[in-house]
């Protein structure tokens, strides 16, 4: 089941890169003494380059209005002697979006669209199975997020039946770019209309990853984006669908069980219907690499840690609330979006709607996954045997002996949605840089009524503890 990857302005060609850098190296470890798992892996992401002497190459379609970063990108992964990209799927101009939501999307994205889906068409047609795509982006800038999100749903109107999930990277709190809040709140509301999964990774979040867990002190994007790819790759590797009977669900050889858990799977465990689809990664653990050999877990461990962690909403294991649990009395609905801030209160609990594990490592055995199964961390719309997945490998992942991601649907998204949409708000009713907009040809209207996407984003994940 093979995923085609569109590489979107400057953070999603940067993750891109990363990404199939971690994902290639993590197959080769295994390639001796695990076919199986690294000729699923190489299936899903690559294909053999044409020229039969040369390394395989990703089904990837990269897109910038500046060239530079896709020079770079390419060069990168030149340089790493192991793949290559196909530069006649790379789509450049010479002038970027100038940070304008509607520069990128009603300028740039309707005259590139059709090349665009050109390269996308010819790297579906070399996938024996589609199971979907994976568009990388920023959200706060004007390529990835507005012709990102012009891409998205011409790609999700060209090809209706396949799985659309969107990777996005949310903006600092203390602000990159003046407007972000305005590309951010437009991105967003143009995703949830088409997207059938929303990746949502917080930079301030993988940024107190670098510092606390991995102690760096200098932190740069590089470093960001590989805690992005190392959270994204263990949840994309190969891996064998489990029930809480730690029993594999299927007789199936390994090949087959290993293509059971892509992009489709992802979809159908995590997004039940349409209104709810913004999720969040949790990966642990992280630490620094030197640190790796020294260290030895216990999957009880994890999985109590990942456990607290989804019910405190903390993107690490250091300095959580264990006092905070699910005994806590539910609040009562908010009734206007001042309250919303309530939900992330000391006295409520992050309520999920739907979560999937994904277990790497030995023991598995020794698994128990019966703390996520609890009826009280979800909402009572769900189907009790709709409310967890698990997914499972035996072997290692990146350096680690044990590792757990927990891909969750829940309120997580609240305080983020919440904070754009205020901000964006204030900056609108002041019309603050509002004319930038409209000379795009961007107007009222269409302002409105993605505030009214989000609001409603957000009241029906509010609805959630109900």
């Amino acid at each position: 089941m093979s995923i085609v990857t569109v590489q979107l302005g400057q953070c999603g060609n940067q993750i891109g890169n990363q990404l199939f850098s971690t994902i290639y190296n993590d197959a080769q470890v295994h390639q001796r003494l695990h076919r199986d798992y690294d000729s699923s892996s190489i299936e899903r992401f690559f294909y053999a380059s044409p020229n039969t002497a040369c390394a395989p190459m990703p089904r990837a379609v990269l897109v910038d209005m500046e060239s530079k970063v896709i020079q770079q990108t390419i060069s990168s992964a030149r340089r790493s002697k192991t793949w290559l990209y196909d530069e006649r799927c790379v789509y450049t101009q010479k002038r970027g979006s100038g940070n304008n939501w509607a520069n990128g999307y009603l300028c740039h994205g309707p005259s590139a669209c059709d090349d665009i889906l050109e390269m996308v068409q010819r790297q579906t047609e070399r996938c024996d199975s589609l199971a979907g795509f994976l568009v990388l982006m920023s959200v706060a800038g004007g390529t990835g997020s507005g012709v990102g999100a012009r891409v998205s749903e011409e790609i999700k109107d060209s090809y209706p039946k396949s799985v659309l999930a969107n990777q996005i990277v949310w903006p600092y709190d203390s602000g990159e770019v003046i407007v972000q809040d305005y590309n951010t709140l437009l991105t967003t509301a143009h995703l949830q209309r088409v997207s059938d999964a929303i990746l949502l990774l917080q930079n301030d979040q993988l940024h107190k990853v670098c510092s606390k867990l991995l102690r760096l002190k200098e932190i740069t994007f590089k470093d960001i984006n590989s805690v992005v790819c190392h959270s994204l790759a263990s949840v994309l590797q190969p891996s064998i669908r489990f029930d809480h009977h730690n029993q594999i669900s299927s007789s199936a050889p390994d090949s087959l069980l290993y293509n059971m858990c892509s992009l489709t799977a992802l979809q159908e465990s995590l997004c039940p219907t349409p209104s709810y689809k913004m999720l969040s990664l949790k990966t642990i653990p992280q630490i620094p690499e030197r640190s790796h050999e020294y260290t030895h877990y216990l999957w009880s461990g994890l999985l109590k840690h990942l456990r607290q962690m989804l019910i405190t909403n903390s993107p690490i294991e250091e300095g959580m609330d264990w006092a905070r649990d699910i005994g806590v009395q539910r609040p009562s609905r908010p009734t206007n979006p001042e309250q919303y801030a309530s939900l992330c209160s000391p006295d409520h609990f992050n309520t999920s709607l739907a979560n999937l594990i994904v277990l790497r490592g030995n023991e598995l055995n020794a698994v128990d996954t019966s703390g996520f199964t609890d009826p009280r961390l979800y909402s009572n719309s769900v189907p009790q045997s709709c409310t967890c997945s698990v997914w499972c490998s035996s072997l290692g992942f990146n350096g680690y002996e044990k590792t757990c991601t927990l891909v969750s649907n829940s309120q997580s998204c609240i305080r983020p949605l919440n904070s754009v949409c205020r901000k964006a708000w204030n900056m609108y009713t002041a019309k603050a840089y509002v004319h930038q907009y409209e000379k795009y040809g961007l107007d009222s209207e269409d302002f409105l009524s993605c505030f009214v996407t989000m609001e409603q984003l957000i009241k029906d994940y509010a609805g959630l503890q109900l």
